[in-house]
């Protein structure tokens, strides 16, 4: 089972479902589920930033989560289960935790979506060898920092 957690001001302020499907078993877990993802916090919390989203891993035995990822606390890092602007309106004083509803069941994410490549990725190497594609893809990587650039100037 994986999930994502934010952090704010070192404040362990909510967790969801990394996988948009719904499970009938993952609201009995819910207890257990925060238990784990709270002592993986504590692990955790003195990461350099104050303000950061992580990713962990539970399994079957659940006697600890684990650590997969760590993102940056912005808008880019995907809320998956909640929107940017609910996870800035909590205080902290206790962890929210979502998971996927029965009544949402189905009209989550593909079931393989975290295997997929984004689409940029799939244009640019249609019809391509490796070392083709690499150069194309490293054109379109300097394209976009130098558009970043242009608009931030344009600020």
């Amino acid at each position: 089972m994986e999930f994502r957690g934010f952090v704010r001001n070192r404040k362990f302020l909510c967790i969801c479902q990394r996988d948009k499907q719904y499970y009938t078993f993952l609201k009995s877990l819910q207890p257990e589920i925060l238990r784990l993802a709270t002592e993986l916090f504590e692990r955790i919390k003195d990461f350099e930033s104050e303000n950061w989203a992580f990713d962990m891993y539970i399994p079957r035995t659940r006697r600890r989560a684990h650590l997969i990822d760590m993102n940056p606390f912005a808008p880019r890092t995907d809320p998956i289960l909640f929107h940017w602007h609910e996870i800035l309106e909590i205080t902290g004083d206790q962890t929210i935790m979502r998971l996927v509803k029965e009544e949402d069941r189905g009209i989550g994410g593909m079931e393989f979506s975290a295997q997929r490549m984004p689409v940029e990725i799939i244009q640019a190497s249609q019809g391509k060898g490796v070392v083709e594609f690499a150069a194309e893809w490293e054109e379109m990587l300097r394209e976009g920092v130098t558009h970043d650039e242009i608009s931030s100037e344009e600020e």
